[in-house]
């Protein structure tokens, strides 16, 4: 970890805490059990563009009350005086990522939404990443708190940090390089 140049973090839950209710949302918009952008992508056209444009609107809703998670300012700190680059890498929409990070007054040096590139668990975003600084898979880390997010770290081929915490982590902790119980200890793995 301490020879990255580029740290990819996901969004909600990873560094900032935001209030999406999954299980809320699939019953308001009557989608069943399972990934939400996985489900609007069997939908026919309109009703796909329909449910996601809803998620969006939530997604930006949520963004307004959005919060840094524990080391979260200091992370981005650290990097910064690292000469590391920071990618943000999320399922949401473009627009929602942005506003949160307006709301919270914090920058990253690339944004990388559901609108660039399919989403997790697939790795485009991350190719994506690498491409955009002229990386390798070595050279980058990324941090996520769910199975999708090691997924796609893996998939890609860089090294995976999961922060424990979320309902199932311990059935996924053996997939990632490393765990860290929040956003400071993974600046411990830096050092």
């Amino acid at each position: 970890m301490r020879t990255i140049k580029v740290l990819g973090l996901d969004l909600d839950g990873t560094l900032v805490k935001m209030k999406l209710d999954f299980k809320e949302i699939r019953k308001d918009l009557g989608i069943p059990e399972g990934d939400l952008l996985s489900y609007v992508r069997t939908r026919p056209p309109a009703e796909g563009k329909r449910l996601l444009k809803k998620i969006a609107d939530r997604e930006r809703a949520a963004a307004e009350s959005a919060e840094l998670m524990p080391g979260a300012s200091e992370l981005l700190l650290y990097c910064k005086e690292k000469g590391i680059k920071v990618v943000l890498i999320t399922r949401n929409s473009e627009a929602a990522a942005q506003r949160t990070l307006e709301v919270l007054g914090i920058g990253v040096d690339l944004l990388i939404a559901r609108d660039h590139a399919d989403p997790k668990p697939s790795p485009e975003s991350l190719f994506l990443a690498m491409n955009h600084f002229g990386i390798k898979p070595h050279e980058m880390a990324f941090v996520g708190d769910y199975l999708y997010d090691i997924q796609a770290g893996n998939a890609a081929g860089v090294k995976t940090v999961l922060i424990m915490g979320q309902e199932g982590c311990a059935e996924w902790e053996t997939l990632a390089n490393f765990t860290a119980d929040d956003l400071y200890d993974v600046i411990d793995l830096m050092r």
